[in-house]
């Protein structure tokens, strides 16, 4: 099997906002829940934070509870619901983020 096949993350700087950078993580159905989604979010994370980024983001589904999740266990989230999506925010450096080797 192709690594393509296992998971695609992509981050890079939000155009209109300074200082945010934004994560999108997808892992094949077969492949959740062992922990791929959150080493892929983690390298986003510690990759941001590299370049001086105070904040990574995405958008995702209310409904998205393995994201939500996942996010959450990386460090103090900030959620903005907009209807049926939530804007999910985690600060990065000394009082959010902290690298944790898988």
């Amino acid at each position: 099997m192709r690594t393509a096949d296992l998971a695609l993350a992509c981050t890079g700087p939000v155009s209109r906002e300074t200082g945010v950078f934004a994560v999108g993580l997808q892992a094949a159905d077969a492949h959740q829940c062992r922990g791929i989604g959150t080493a892929l979010a983690r390298h986003a994370a510690q990759y941001a934070q590299d370049r001086g980024t105070p904040t990574l983001s995405t958008h995702t589904e209310t409904s998205n509870q393995p994201m939500l999740r996942l996010l959450r266990r990386l460090g103090n989230v900030r959620e903005v619901r907009h209807e049926v999506h939530l804007d999910v925010r985690l600060p990065l450096g000394a009082s959010g983020f902290v690298h944790r080797p898988s």
